[in-house]
């Protein structure tokens, strides 16, 4: 039977994203949302209104459709929209592909608050143990020799896509892609194979990270935690990978998260120190009331990276954070001589939801 509209840009998907924010809207209204659930929303794709009335939400993958299929929040979603009248319930569809044509690209990634201010290793470090500071709070990994401790760009990465993913289904056990490979392409990483291939490469840094234990440490309180990120992973031929996350980890995804802009991700993940800069910057903004000089040795503690001399960790940031000023059109930010000049700003993400507001 034939669609109303096939063109995901024309007035079919505009009117289901229309009908679709009611609906949201009706449930925030009556107080049954909470900001997790209202984050859920937020990364569902409405794609049209299809010959029965229905609100269609697209999804990327299989995986991805059975992880929503009959969730909770869909279930009452449908009941507001034929209750009042909007639409006839929803309706799922997996998104076609045609040959290699890569996956939709998600509006929006996220990244616990607490790993958007003490990060991961930069590069390769001895031993099983490291450390990052911010003023009282300290961020200690933990991890066995074998395979040793995450470092570079690729767990960076993996973070952001599993904590997303974690926020798309609102549970702690999900399903990543339809195979190991489907995760890969989310991160944007060309199946290469051989021991120095970049899906070679990644796939250990996964392990890596699924078997670090976070240690956080605020001084100011004497309290701390510790986390685990993965209580299990596995994957299954045909599903894809399977994850389920520590609790204490899921319930922070769920708690504070940070949004990122995939386009500025994409611009940036070549460099570990970029990539840390942009989501500390996009967090830091978004709690600043007035302008504030944070001292570069301050920075370089934060962010490290065992530079010989000061004057070589500020060069390198400079350049890092020239990148972020071309691709974040607006953000506040200016290096000094005494340290980084960060003034409040506009956020470096919307949301869709918002955008579609906006325009009415």
């Amino acid at each position: 039977m034939q669609r109303k509209s096939d063109d995901p840009s024309g007035a079919g998907r505009l009117e289901a994203q229309r009908v679709f924010l009611k609906g949201v809207a009706g449930l925030k209204a009556h107080g049954e949302l909470a900001d997790a659930d209202y984050e859920f929303f937020l990364t569902q794709r409405p794609r049209e209104i299809d010959a029965e009335g229905r609100v269609v939400l697209e999804h990327p993958s299989a995986a991805a459709l059975a992880a929503v299929d009959g969730h909770a929040l869909m279930v009452r979603l449908a009941r507001l929209l034929c209750d009042q009248g909007y639409a006839k319930g929803l309706g799922h569809k997996v998104a076609r592909t045609r040959g290699s044509t890569p996956r939709p690209r998600r509006r929006v990634l996220y990244l616990p608050s607490v790993l958007a201010s003490l990060t991961l290793p930069h590069g390769k470090v001895p031993g099983s143990e490291y450390s990052r500071v911010n003023g009282n709070r300290k961020l200690s990994l933990l991890a066995p020799e074998d395979p040793g401790l995450p470092y570079g760009v690729y767990p960076r990465l993996a973070l952001m896509h599993l904590t997303t993913e974690a926020l798309l289904c609102g549970q702690r056990t999900f399903y990543v892609g339809e195979s190991a490979n489907d995760f890969l392409g989310l991160m944007g990483v060309q199946d290469s194979g051989g021991a120095n291939g970049a899906s070679t490469r990644a796939r250990d840094q996964l392990r890596r990270l699924c078997m670090t234990t976070f240690s956080y440490h605020d001084k100011s309180k004497d309290a701390g935690r510790n986390i685990v990120l993965a209580d299990n992973w596995v994957t299954w031929p045909g599903n894809g990978l399977q994850v389920t996350l520590g609790e204490r980890f899921h319930s922070l995804v769920r708690s504070s998260s940070v949004p990122l802009d995939p386009t500025i991700i994409d611009g940036l993940r070549r460099s570990p120190l970029s990539l840390d800069a942009y989501a500390w910057l996009t967090y830091r903004v978004a709690t600043l009331e007035r302008e504030t000089v944070i001292p570069w040795r301050s920075l370089e503690i934060q962010f490290g990276a065992d530079y010989s001399h000061p004057r070589n960790f500020r060069l390198k940031f400079r350049k890092s954070l020239k990148a972020i000023q071309e691709l974040w059109i607006g953000v506040e930010t200016e290096p000094l001589e005494k340290g980084l000049l960060v003034r409040p700003c506009a956020p470096s993400v919307m949301s869709w939801l918002e955008r579609a507001q906006a325009k009415g």
